[in-house]
């Protein structure tokens, strides 16, 4: 099972206890986001965070809805 862990400050230890937090891939941009599943399908599980900061160009980045849609 692959899980895809979606956020760009925290890492999975952080909201999930081990050994589960392990089992995460992670991405920290839509960007990055949108690689991983072209590359890889989707995964069996997904952790969005809903704030994903700003981009290269200081602009408010696509956050997790936007990668959910």
């Amino acid at each position: 099972m692959s899980k895809l862990f979606l956020d760009d400050l925290r890492s999975p230890d952080m909201i999930y206890a081990e050994p589960a937090a392990a089992a995460f891939f992670v991405v920290r941009s839509y960007t990055e986001f949108v690689k991983y599943i072209q590359e890889n399908g989707l995964p069996s599980f997904i952790s969005f965070d809903n704030d994903l900061g700003l981009n290269e160009n200081g602009e408010v980045a696509p956050d997790g809805y936007a990668a959910a849609k």
